[in-house]
């Protein structure tokens, strides 16, 4: 299972290669504009986005997502202090799950163990996740 990692640092990539083992290929993107063009080309079974305090339209990237057959699953990790709905994020189509940073280690695994679940299961139906 291929997981696309959106972030500047690799701790996010680290730990998603360490939780889903062998069965998990982590890609990267540094940017948004990398991130939007990984989907469209080769969707990923999942995507984690490390959301910064910069103004971008996550919720197309989050269109995209949900619009990819089979659909990706979105976890977004926001570290600027504002929810979803003040990213803009909501409503959100698809699954998307949205974790406020700073999390425990165990919250953040838990987020990211969910989103490779839902990736393993997302020839269902997509279901909405988001909270605060």
């Amino acid at each position: 299972m291929r997981v696309l990692v959106v972030d500047e640092s690799n701790v996010l990539s680290w730990l998603v290669g360490r939780l889903g083992g062998a069965g998990v290929e982590v890609c990267t993107a540094d940017s948004f504009d990398s991130a939007l063009d990984r989907v469209r080309r080769d969707p990923p079974a999942a995507a984690i986005v490390s959301l910064t305090g910069a103004h971008l339209p996550w919720r197309d990237f989050q269109h995209l997502c949900a619009t990819r057959d089979p659909w990706v699953p979105v976890l977004y990790a926001s570290c600027v202090g504002m929810g979803p709905y003040e990213l803009g994020l909501s409503p959100l189509e698809g699954w998307a799950a949205f974790l406020p940073k700073p999390a425990s280690r165990l919250q953040l695994e838990a987020a990211i163990r969910g989103l490779l679940a839902a990736a393993g299961a997302r020839r269902e139906a997509p279901v909405v996740t988001v909270g605060e």
